[in-house]
Formats: C-alpha cells, structure tokens, sequence
C-alpha cells in the first residue's frame, strides 16, 4: 500500500495513470421509446472521482480533460484569471457557432491566450462569430480545420478569412476546408490558396474535397510537384484534362513523390493512371465516377478489376477504398453490374501484402458480380492478408454464392486479426462448428437441460477480435417473402412457423455466435438473400439477448429493446404473427441464464469465460459518464456527388 501511495503522489506516475483511464471507454445502447430506433453511444469513465482527490489529482486530472475534451462554455462562470488557468491546458478545441436567434455569446473567450493549442476545428460563421477565435489562430498551431456555412461570400472569403486563417499560423502542418463553408452559387477560385500554400512549406496535409473551388486540376497538377506532401484529399474536374501529365510523352516527373495517403473523386481513367506514380503510397480512397452522359462501354464492367491490375505498383498499400459511381445513363444498376474475379482478387493480395482495409462497393442500388469468384481464390486472397482487419464486399449475393459454404472459414483460419467483416452474402451461420461444451441457452424457468458431460477441448473462435459483422439476411423459415419487400422491412411480418422449427433455427444461429464471435458489438443485415432489399438494419451487443437479437436478424426486424406487455403478445396470437409461436421469448430478451454440468445452473465465467460480456451492465448514475467527440463515418458515397 505504501509504495502504491508513494506511485500515486508522483505527479509523471499519476498523470500516465489517469491518462490511460481517460482512454477507456465502453460501448453501450439505448432506445428513448419505443417507438425511437436504437442508438450505440461510446463513452468514457469520468475523471471527477480522481479530481476530486487532491490538489495534485486535480491539477493533473483537469490538464488530461482540458487538453482534449474542453467543455469552453463552461468558462464563462469564471473570473478572467481562472479562466486563462484552463485555457493553459488546451491542446485541440472544436467549436461551433451559437444557435440562430439565441442570446448566448462567445464574449468569455475574449483576452485569452491559447499558446499550447494545436488543433483548431472551426464550424463557426467567422463574420459573425470569428472574433473570439482569432487569439486562437498563433505561429503553434499546427491543424486548423474550418466548416460550416459562411455567409460572407467569396469576396469575404479571399479578403478576409483565408488571411485571418494562414497568415498567423506559420508552423501549420496540416488544414481542411468543408465541403459547406463556400455557397454553390458563390464559388471561389483555387488561385486564392496559392499564396498561402506557398508561404507554409510544413503543410503536409491539404483537405478540400468536395470544397465549392473552381479548377480544381489547376491545383491538383499544382501540389503534385509540392515537396514534402503526405496527405491529399480532393475531388478533380470532370473529364480528361489531366490525362497529359499522368500518362504519355509530357508527363510530369515523379508527381505527389512523398505521398503516403490520398482520396480522389475522378474518372476512371485517372484513377487508372494514378498508381504508377503512387509508390510510396499506404491509403488510397478512390471514387470512380462520370458525368454519366453516354451509353455504357465494355471497359465499365471491368473497371475493378483494371484498377487491381494498376495497384502492383503501390506494395506498400495499407488501405484500400474503392467506391463506383455514375458511369454511364444505364451504368452500374440494379442489372448491370461491374466484375470482380477470383483472380483479381487474389493478384490484389498478393501485390499488395500490407494490406489491413480492403472495402469494395457500387453505389445503390447495384453491386458487385462475383459469379467469377471461387472459394478458391478467395482462400488465396485470405491467405496473403493474415493482418486484414476490416473486409467489405458488395457483392450482389445471387452472384456469389460458391462463397456462402467457405468464406467465413476461409477468413477465419487465416485472417485472425479482423474487426470488421461485411460480405454482401447469405452465408449460413449455422455451418460453422459448434462447441460441446457451450450450454444450451434457457428460454424459460421450466428448461431445466444441461449437457450431460462438459468436452475437454473446446472449440477455438475463428474470429476472436472481430467487434463489426454485416451479411445479408439468409433465406430461411423466417425470412420475408422478397416478393412483399416494401421501403422498409422492418413492418413485414414472417409466415406463420412451426413453433419447434423456429426455436431450433434461433438456437442454431445463436450458438455460432456466442463460440465464435465473442468479442462482437454490431450484427448488421446487409440486406437480404435476394439482393432485392438494400436496407441495412444494426444490431447493437446482440448477444446481451442473444435469442431476441438473432429471432430480429432472422426476420428482418428492427431492434427493439423495450419489452411487450403480455396483451400485446396475445394480440399477436389472434393477428397470427410468429412471436406467439414461442410464448417464452419475452423472457428470453431478458435473461443470461446457462445450465452447467449435472448441477443445473453455474458461473459461467469459470466454465465459459469468452461469454462473460453476456451479463448486463448497471446503468451508472448520472453525470458519471464522459461522453467522447465521434465522428460517424457515414454512407461512402453520402457525400460524394457523381459528376452530375
């Protein structure tokens, strides 16, 4: 006890300490009623109990908040002097504009010094409200991000923002501009940045895609010779223009030699020249669209896998996105559909061995052809990737189904460090071993079964740290008719089933998960078996109730957390719907019971510790939790434009 005070009255051992905590965090769901859809928030375990401690804990417990998650509104119940205190800890401050028509004001951040600042994100109409952030704007600076609509126009913009923005930060690595800050109407062109780039040789990373700037190519041939250059992200001029300098006799020299990552929006024919001249490149995000003006040609149905072709020359690709838009008037749709082969898929691994994130898609509602797709290569891909840790496929299913028996064993024997798995297939669950030493989950007081004898060996969990798993919805007794598909799945109710038949498939789904998903946070149903439904429909923690997440995901059935009261289950009874073919499975959302052994119920965490994440988590009281800034990641092409 004395030398773990005497650790913890040291202000470097205290501070590495309540670091980590401040690190921490969980995962939880909630549903505000029931008539509300269900919301995964992250949080992280609050520093005011350590706080509260002492003066050291309190210095340093407050310097960890402050530093990243500064609440500034909070400053204005301080005098100037305790204010300029906190505003010594902040390292990166996200602010956003006051609401329209209201009478809050930013006046308690005037006459503070912000030296150790250095992430700025701005979502701040500066002509209203920029004021106050101007002493925020120092030579330390390094990021300054800025978004949000400015209603100055593009004269303002030039004259004033784009000076107010650079010109004190001389030290700046790193700016984003987002894609509402300049009105469509009112654009500005890129002559505007070159000054400012010019003057800041540090930038390493340059953000404006999607940004209201005219001629674009101009200032992408521009930064391809930068030196020094790391991260780009931008959307190119319609068209061909800038094929001359990728491609040809008047090429440039080594264009974008030091580039690690980049997200274009382009033609497809820029995105093939691209790769030859992206060595060293680690990520690369590509939207492939046209102006889609033209009828479709040969070249379109192939172009995943001519870019494959291109990529041997980045072997040092880490992350892989390659998203296809608006090719053509009739191209990608929901009956033309680009390939992908077995072979391309393969040769993708194997040029490129680095790689941890590989997400393929088409925009809706078309899909991948992967008819040329055996278990085979698939394996072959598997296997050069054992660090993969996020796989997406949008495969259209009715084409891929040589994968449905073999994907997931494939991916499990080889890629081991997955988190995050969505294949556009029906693949069945219930193939995958099971363990003779899982118990039989207990839908009701009355199941008194237990495994007569608990196995020696259990079964290994193909995927041990997977959090994230998306498949299509397969066809089974309780899946819709994709006939009566609607706009959303969630009012259909399946055909009546025998009651047997259903707690059998439930159950043989179920177990699957528990043995080889422990780890698992979100099962999505990635539309159906049919490639008919696009919908998506997330279901958070699904092995808290396991019976009731896995019957929803069956029967393509929103999620639902609040309980049914007894009358409405018998309405369901009279109207016919499958919920009373098993009468116990209110019950059976609610409860974490397991039998053990010939004595009935047990620990589970000393026969079956994998599972332990299956008990309930005690709501904590309230403002005990820190909630944490996250940033949805959103739909690929949510906002990406096709050219149109």
């Amino acid at each position: 006890m004395a030398a773990s005070a005497a650790a913890l009255a040291n202000r470097h051992v205290l501070s590495t300490t309540l670091l980590h905590l401040s690190d921490m965090k969980y995962k939880d769901r909630r549903q505000y009623g029931p008539d509300q859809p269900v919301e995964f928030l992250e949080f992280r375990p609050t520093l005011v109990p350590a706080i509260l401690v002492n003066k050291l804990w309190a210095d340093e417990g407050t310097s960890i908040l402050w530093r990243r998650y500064p609440h500034l509104p909070s400053l204005k119940h301080m005098p100037l002097e305790r204010r300029q205190y906190y505003a010594n800890k902040v390292h990166q401050v996200f602010a956003l504009s006051p609401p329209l028509g209201g009478v809050e004001t930013l006046d308690y951040l005037e006459g503070l010094s912000w030296l150790n600042l250095k992430s700025l994100e701005l979502e701040v109409d500066l002509q209203l409200y920029g004021a106050p952030f101007r002493r925020m704007l120092h030579a330390g600076l390094e990021h300054v991000e800025l978004s949000g609509i400015q209603s100055g126009g593009s004269q303002y913009f030039i004259e004033t923002i784009l000076p107010t923005l650079f010109n004190p930060c001389k030290n700046l690595k790193s700016i984003r501009i987002g894609s509402d800050t300049i009105m469509d109407d009112d654009p500005v062109h890129v002559s505007a940045l070159y000054e400012y780039l010019d003057a800041l040789p540090a930038i390493r990373t340059i953000e404006v895609k999607l940004v209201n700037l005219m001629d674009k190519d101009a200032l992408f041939t521009r930064l391809s010779q930068r030196q020094g250059l790391q991260s780009l992200q931008i959307d190119l001029d319609p068209g061909l223009a800038l094929l001359p300098i990728l491609a040809g006799p008047y090429a440039l020299p080594s264009p974008f030699a030091s580039l690690r990552r980049c997200s274009i929006m382009c033609y497809p024919e820029i995105a093939l020249a691209l790769p030859t001249h992206l060595r060293m490149l680690e990520d690369l995000q590509l939207d492939i669209a046209r102006v889609p003006i033209s009828p479709h040609q040969p070249a379109d149905f192939t172009i995943f896998e001519d870019m494959i072709a291109e990529l041997s020359h980045c072997p040092k690709l880490r992350n892989l996105k390659i998203g296809l838009s608006s090719l053509a008037v009739d191209f990608p749709s929901s009956i033309l559909l680009p390939r992908l082969s077995g072979s391309a898929l393969a040769k993708l691994a194997e040029t490129c061995p680095k790689l941890e994130d590989v997400n393929l898609l088409v925009t809706e509602p078309s899909a991948i052809d992967g008819s040329s797709i055996s278990g085979r290569d698939f394996e072959s891909f598997c296997k050069a990737l054992p660090q993969l840790r996020s796989l997406s496929l949008k495969l259209q299913p009715t084409t891929a189904s040589a994968l449905e028996m073999t994907a997931l064993q494939s991916l499990g024997q080889y890629c081991s460090e997955l988190e995050v798995l969505r294949l556009k297939l029906a693949i069945q669950l219930s193939i995958l071993p099971g363990s003779d030493s899982m118990p039989r989950i207990l839908i009701s007081d009355d199941d008194d079964f237990a495994p007569e004898v608990l196995a020696l060996q259990d079964v290994s969990p193909l995927f041990p740290k997977l959090t994230h798993l998306a498949l299509s919805r397969p066809d089974t007794d309780l899946a819709p008719v994709p006939d009566t598909f609607t706009s959303s799945v969630s009012s259909q109710s399946t055909s009546m089933v025998d009651p047997t038949v259903e707690e059998d498939l439930v159950r043989s789904w179920a177990h699957p998960l528990l043995t080889h998903f422990p780890r698992l946070e979100i099962l999505e149903a990635w539309g159906d078996f049919s490639g008919q439904d696009n919908e998506c429909l997330n279901y958070f923690l699904p092995t808290q109730e396991i019976l009731a997440s896995t019957w929803e995901f069956l029967s393509g059935i929103e999620q639902d957390l609040w309980e049914d009261d007894v009358e409405s289950f018998e309405e369901s009874f009279e109207e016919g719907n499958s919920w009373h073919s098993l009468e116990d499975w209110e019950k059976a959302s609610l409860t974490n019971e397991f039998a053990f052994g010939e004595d009935g119920p047990g620990d589970v965490h000393e026969v079956y510790p994998d599972i332990g994440k299956l008990a309930l988590r005690d709501e904590e009281p309230e403002g005990m939790i820190t909630p944490g800034r996250t940033l949805a990641s959103g739909d690929y092409f949510e906002d990406s434009p096709t050219h149109a």
